[in-house]
């Protein structure tokens, strides 16, 4: 399952990039203002919609933060809040499911020293600011440590102040980014 889910998750930005370069008038600010337009207030709902579910196919949150800066320049502190909410909600899924689509067998698989050192770290007195510091980082997959948490049986409520500590300032920025992004697009 996890390898059908990675599949088809390079599949969609495949099409995306090959779409982009066969016809790039449809991505132009324009185009994407016109199709938002259309869609009205359900346009949110839809980014309100993938926002809440984008951790269950392990799609990182930075492209969608972004996005919402890009699409709703208007509503940051929504995108915001949005934002932030949907990054809770999939890091409660993925730490208290560990064993979702077999992302457990396969990360301990392909990762076992990795995830063994972090399940060191995550028994720490301290280890929410591990967990702060992980998720602040742009490099690395969040998500990750959402797992590995639950995998390590940290305490949940240390492991969602940690991540909130972290993400909250790197999402902030990436909505503005987001947000200054837009006067490119066209």
């Amino acid at each position: 399952m996890a390898r059908l889910l990675t599949y088809a998750w390079g599949g969609l930005i495949l099409c995306v990039f090959v779409a982009w370069v066969a016809r790039p008038e449809l991505f132009s600010e324009a185009a994407i203002t016109g199709s938002l337009a259309r869609l009205g207030a359900w346009s949110f709902v839809g980014y309100v919609a993938v926002s809440m579910v984008r951790g269950l196919a392990l799609v990182p949150s930075t492209p969608v933060v972004v996005a919402g800066g890009v699409l709703f320049p208007e509503a940051l502190p929504a995108v915001l809040l949005v934002s932030m909410v949907g990054i809770v909600v999939s890091a409660t899924i993925l730490y208290h499911f560990p064993g979702y689509a077999g992302y457990d067998r396969w990360i301990e698989a392909k990762h076992p020293e990795r995830v063994a050192e972090l399940r060191i770290h995550l028994g720490e007195p301290r280890a929410q600011w591990f967990v702060a510091l992980w998720a602040i980082t742009p490099v690395v997959p969040t998500d990750a440590i959402c797992y590995v948490a639950g995998l390590a049986g940290m305490p949940f409520r240390r492991m969602i102040v940690g991540l909130v500590a972290g993400e909250l300032p790197l999402v902030t920025v990436y909505i503005f980014l987001g947000r200054h992004l837009t006067g490119f697009l066209g």
